[in-house]
This record gives structure tokens, C-alpha cells and sequence, in this order.
């Protein structure tokens, strides 16, 4: 009986090998790009400090993110994105600067 043990965890301890598992790579993810061409503000409310910003035709950043906003190649402001956000369309803090409806937000 011992004899039949001893075979049988010997042959369950020669099925288990110790191979070195692939040690898994990770590539990083690229930054999303606005483009050339920043999102176009849409609407602007001074008294609540707040943007309303097209993404229509680029990738929209997460919430939290700050955005410098340009007047053609003049930096004139930025803003913070904010819920609410729809498909196109986000809300955004103005943190600073006298921004105008065309700006672009890049």
C-alpha cells in the first residue's frame, strides 16, 4: 500500500513543472490627440463661469481634464471639462481668460 502512495505521488509530482511564465509585456497607450484644429466653444455663460465645447469631429477627453483655449494661434484662456457630457457636447469651468464663442479648446 505504501509502495502504491509512493508511485502515485511521484508521478503527480513529475506531471507539475516549474516553467518560467512569459513575463507580460505592456505597451502604452498614446495620448488621444485633439488635432490640428481644437474643439469650437459654443455657447458662454459669464455669470455661472462656464463653457459649452463641440467634439464633434475629435476625441473628447475625460472629465477633469484642463484644456488650453485659443483664438487662432493666441492663448486666451483655459477651461476644466464637467459633467454634464453628452455625445458631442461638454460643459466646462472657465479657469481663466475672456473666452468667446469660436475659441477653440485644444
Amino acid at each position: 500500500m505504501k509502495t502504491i502512495l509512493c508511485l502515485v505521488l511521484l508521478a503527480l509530482a513529475g506531471c507539475t513543472t516549474t516553467r518560467p511564465q512569459p513575463t507580460p509585456t505592456f505597451t502604452p497607450v498614446p495620448t488621444a490627440k485633439l488635432g490640428v484644429t481644437g474643439a469650437k466653444i459654443t455657447r458662454i455663460n459669464a455669470q455661472y463661469k462656464f463653457a459649452v465645447i463641440d467634439f464633434t469631429s475629435r476625441v473628447m477627453p475625460a472629465v477633469g481634464v484642463k484644456l488650453p483655449v485659443y483664438r487662432g494661434t493666441e492663448r486666451v484662456g483655459e477651461v476644466q471639462l464637467t459633467v454634464p457630457v453628452r455625445v458631442n457636447f461638454a460643459t466646462a469651468d472657465i479657469l481663466d481668460g475672456d473666452l468667446r464663442v469660436g475659441d477653440e479648446a485644444r
